[in-house]
């Protein structure tokens, strides 16, 4: 049996250790001389260290270059390249790579300087590393070759060594945007298109998530120039919505750009409940509440589109969220219509509508300027004869809520419709579910608004009202009977003496 004492860890005395001798972080110039990148992938550690060749060779070759021998001093690197590149001295052979391009564009060799580019991406086991930094450097000076028929070809020749090229995608999309930028000035827009177009920047890694918006948006903007809609739709699908919630200046504009575009998309597809939606975010936009007049520019919008919107729950949700806003108070006109579709009454078209709010919408007033909604245009009146479809879907809703019955001439005569235009019209309203109960009966000319029902419906429904009814009474005579026994108790109960205090 062990006899020792256990020993109180409070009592036990630390025993003193020494401070351990740690190296200093490497630098990343130094870890590119432990390994290097091949072009399939391998890590490969470097084998001879050719810095100090590097620090000969670069001087002499400036200098021969100075004589005007350009392409003699390239020829004296090429050998040092390719030693540095298969003894995987990725920073040497970076040095290389980037001073024998130099060398060609301080020279103003522009043929010379594409073929250089040309051959040393096409290498036997390059570098990553090294191509990477040159294409870098070659994309810093584009804009520094002064003819443009030398730029564009220069650009071409980068996107061509760089395509296919995961490591270099973010200066293939940049130098891509470039010629994106110049075909769309000389006003070619289908080649602009298909440049940008073949950039899938959503699946770049490398990319910042804002140049990936700005490329999104840049492609949303050509897709709705060229009226290809589908197109604007499937990418504006690839931004989130997140993103816009930054409260900085470029993402403020950016997401105004982007839900303008949206815009149209919704106005295309005449789904102007969407776009409704979209004005709605554009009002809670900071930049657009600092501005009053933008402000109720767009709470306008906001308004026209829910009106236009046909019936239904998110329409009519939405529209009393809508009635909510406080700024409405700054356009009282626009609010009291707003109130018209909500109010559960009839809208005269001609005595309200034409009456107040036709000049309003359409021409505008002294104080209000009117919004391109209800304008002038083929599309100003095909969104104002929608406005008087909504205004008689609203009035057959009152109608169907009030009336069970009623003529082909009363309907035509609310609804300020012709009869044969009325017939059309509501039976469209019973084939999109708006009424789905109404039924037309032509030869007595009279509209059955509320659906019959069966017999045994009509049964069933007054059975479950006498079990109602029956349920109600028993439970009634059971609380009357509860406080007669109550009552009858108390009165039959001896009165208690009242106790005496004694002395």
């Amino acid at each position: 049996m062990d006899n020792r004492q256990a020993i109180p860890i409070d009592t036990r005395t630390p025993i003193p250790v020494e401070p351990m001798q740690v190296d200093k972080p490497t630098d990343i110039d130094e870890l590119a001389h432990l390994s290097a990148q091949q072009n399939d992938g391998r890590i490969v550690k470097m084998e001879v260290d050719y810095t100090k060749f590097v620090d000969e060779a670069l001087p002499k070759a400036s200098n021969l270059a100075k004589t005007g021998d350009v392409n003699g001093a390239i020829e004296s690197l090429t050998s040092l390249e390719k030693q540095s590149r298969l003894g995987c001295d990725m920073k040497s052979n970076s040095r290389l790579v980037r001073h024998m391009v130099k060398l060609a564009f301080d020279g103003q060799k522009w043929d010379l300087l594409n073929d250089v580019i040309t051959v040393l991406s096409k290498k036997r086991a390059i570098i990553k590393f090294a191509i990477r930094n040159m294409i870098r450097d070659c994309v810093e000076m584009v804009d520094k070759i002064p003819n443009d028929k030398e730029k564009n070809r220069f650009i071409e020749t980068l996107r061509n060594v760089t395509a296919g090229k995961i490591y270099v995608e973010v200066e293939r999309a940049r130098l891509t945007k470039r010629l994106v930028e110049q075909a769309e000035k000389d006003n070619k827009l289908e080649d602009a298109w298909n440049y940008l177009i073949e950039l899938q920047v959503e699946t770049y890694g490398s990319m910042e998530m804002l140049e990936k918006v700005q490329f999104l948006l840049y492609q949303m903007k050509l897709s709705v120039q060229r009226k290809d809609f589908v197109r604007a739709s499937i990418i504006s699908k690839k931004i989130s919505i997140k993103f816009f919630d930054n409260k900085s200046d470029e993402i403020q504009n950016m997401k105004i750009e982007y839900y303008k575009y949206m815009v149209e998309i919704g106005l295309q597809e005449t789904n102007y409940l969407d776009v409704c939606r979209h004005y709605r975010a554009l009002f809670e936009t900071a930049k657009i509440q600092a501005d009053k007049d933008k402000m109720k520019e767009v709470l306008k919008c906001v308004v026209l589109f829910i009106v236009l919107t046909p019936h239904g729950n998110e329409q009519w949700d939405l529209l009393h969220r809508i009635h909510l806003i406080r700024q409405m108070e700054l356009i009282p006109e626009y609010n009291t219509l707003l109130e018209l579709f909500i109010n559960e009454e009839v809208i005269p078209w001609k005595e309200v509508v034409l009456a107040k709010y036709e000049t309003l919408l359409r021409q505008g007033i002294p104080g209000i300027s009117p919004t391109h909604v209800f304008s002038n245009s083929e599309e100003g009146n095909k969104r104002w004869k929608s406005f008087h479809e909504r205004v008689g879907e609203h009035n057959m809703r009152m109608v169907a809520k009030y009336y069970t019955q009623i003529s082909f001439d009363r309907m035509a005569e609310i609804l300020e419709y012709p009869v044969d235009e009325m017939e059309s019209f509501l039976c469209n309203l019973i084939v999109t579910g708006i009424i789905p109960d109404a039924k037309i009966h032509r030869p007595s000319r009279i509209i059955n608004l509320r659906a019959r029902r069966a017999d045994i419906e009509t049964l069933d429904q007054w059975g479950s009202n006498v079990k109602k009814l029956t349920d109600i009474l028993n439970k009634v005579s059971h609380l009357i009977f509860k406080e007669e026994m109550v009552h009858r108790h108390l009165g039959d109960a001896p009165s208690q003496p009242t106790p005496t205090r004694k002395a």
